[in-house]
């Protein structure tokens, strides 16, 4: 009770202010309802005066949030002021008086707390002079605002792509969900190398659609074959150009997904990770293929003997070929004199090595101004040697090697193939035809093997025709060796009204 100073009696108040308590739990965005209801009042002349308080777990009391005097008059409160409530503040009272509320609107996580209202009770003086009655506290509402569910969902599935290189690749990070279809997404996109620990940022989109780039140490030229879009809400893709085997790696995305506050203040939410996708670039399988037959060569002194070089398949059409010749021959007796008996050395000795710029090693020592290349087309190559001597005697082969570019213009070797081998003898100008048939194995067994199977099957032929002609010659002798004589009676034909002398016919019979 509370009496007015300039009153002679005191005055018994009725007030009294509902005490109940609630608990509201909503989402940010939505409106925050306060009531504040008086249930009884000393005077049907009565006026209130009402202050609506909020009080924080960080705060020792209550703070001010709006106040309505008596005569209907608002004034702002300090919380209000600080957290830029004005705007979102909505007061009302009800016809009757006795009902007050407060609606918050558009409610942030910050609006959480304990809020109740003050009541004061206003009456008019004899001396019209208004005076404070009394005052009392409501029960205390319990808001708790939060933010939306976090329903963000990236898809989880683990992809492997092999590709070659110089072939394009597009990686896909798909939001499958969102909390909010009016939230911004922001897309990152790493990828864990072979033998790196740790992840490499590699590009990522602002909530803007601004494209930034990794760090350009770690990128290299993969910053300018790299592509990203959003064909399609909530659907990314990363395309890499022309790839090349250091692109390979597993790529995965992370998703931050932002909302707008109620203070049009941008947020982040949630967040969540992709699946990996693991891409590997490789090289073209090589499917170099060279000739490998062998072949046997005699020429005399002084001529030239070509050495070919085929490639029977190759990898791929935009392939360089570097080739070298080689010679493989025995070694000089002084050579190895020291290795042991019965163990032949050779020696291998490259001749001419012409490399995939068409870049030719210089001809030394014997070799020197007596080599001609060519190349017959892009698969064959031919050596000629020219003024053969004696030392040139021995075996050749050639080795040819695959060079292909990567999307970068380097050239690296794929693949390494062997030739047969061609066995060339140098004739002397006095060479005797015994001296050369005994040099070269395949004329020698020519010369002295071959014919004596030849000679005895021709023998063997020869006889069993005779015998087979003269068992064919008893069968037609009768006994004693007297021929044999298959006679039969002449059969006439005669007409006695043909004018044509009869007709002889002597058929085959028999005699015994």
């Amino acid at each position: 009770m509370e009496a007015h100073p300039g009153l002679a009696g005191a005055r018994v108040t009725k007030l009294q202010v509902s005490k109940s308590k609630r608990s509201i739990t909503l989402v940010e965005n939505r409106p925050i309802p306060l009531n504040c209801s008086v249930k009884s009042q000393t005077s049907p002349d009565s006026h209130f005066a009402v202050l609506w308080y909020v009080h924080k777990p960080s705060d020792a009391d209550g703070k001010l949030i709006l106040k309505t005097t008596h005569s209907s008059a608002f004034e702002y409160g300090t919380y209000a002021e600080e957290e830029g409530l004005r705007g979102r503040l909505q007061f009302e009272r009800s016809a009757s008086g006795g009902l007050f509320s407060l609606t918050v609107q558009r409610a942030e996580v910050r609006d959480s707390g304990s809020y109740y209202c003050h009541v004061e009770e206003w009456l008019l003086s004899p001396n019209h002079a208004w005076y404070k009655l009394a005052e009392e506290v409501s029960g205390r509402t319990e808001v708790t605002v939060k933010q939306p569910d976090n329903r963000l969902q990236v898809n989880q599935t683990h992809r492997n792509i092999t590709v070659l290189e110089n072939e394009w690749v597009t990686l896909e990070c798909l939001v499958k969900n969102r909390t909010s279809p009016s939230s911004q997404l922001v897309v990152e996109w790493s990828v864990w190398r072979p033998g790196r620990a740790e992840k490499e940022l590699v590009a990522w989109l602002s909530r803007q659609s601004t494209l930034h780039y990794g760090e350009p140490a770690a990128l290299g030229d993969l910053r300018g074959r790299m592509h990203l879009e959003s064909p399609a809400p909530g659907l990314f893709l990363l395309s890499i150009q022309n790839s090349t085997v250091r692109d390979s790696g597993a790529y995965g995305c992370r998703v931050e997904e932002w909302l707008l506050d109620p203070s049009d203040r941008w947020y982040r939410r949630a967040e969540d990770l992709s699946g990996l996708t693991t891409l590997t670039v490789k090289q073209p399988d090589p499917t170099l293929q060279v000739d490998t037959a062998t072949a046997n060569l005699t020429v005399q002194e002084k001529e030239s003997f070509p050495l070919d070089c085929s490639i029977l398949s190759r990898s791929s059409p935009e392939s360089h070929f570097a080739v070298t010749w080689y010679n493989l021959r025995a070694k000089e007796a002084g050579d190895h004199a020291e290795e042991g008996e019965g163990e032949e050395e050779e020696e291998r000795e490259a001749v001419l090595s012409v490399g995939p710029d068409a870049i030719f090693s210089p001809e030394a020592g014997r070799w020197e101004g007596r080599l001609r290349f060519q190349r017959l087309s892009a698969v064959l190559f031919r050596l000629t040697v020219l003024q053969a001597g004696g030392a040139d005697t021995g075996n050749y082969s050639c080795r040819v090697e695959e060079w292909l570019a990567d999307p970068n213009g380097v050239w690296y070797r794929l693949a390494v193939e062997e030739s047969g081998m061609v066995a060339v003898h140098v004739q002397d100008a006095g060479s005797t035809l015994q001296s050369v048939i005994c040099s070269n194995d395949a004329l020698f067994y020519f010369v002295f093997f071959y014919p004596f199977p030849i000679f005895g099957i021709l023998i063997i032929t020869i006889l069993l025709v005779r015998f087979k002609s003269r068992n064919s010659s008893k069968n037609s002798e009768g006994k004693n060796g007297v021929p044999l004589l298959w006679i039969k009676e002449p059969h006439l034909n005669y007409s006695p009204t043909c004018l044509e002398p009869p007709v002889l016919s002597i058929h085959p019979g028999t005699m015994d």
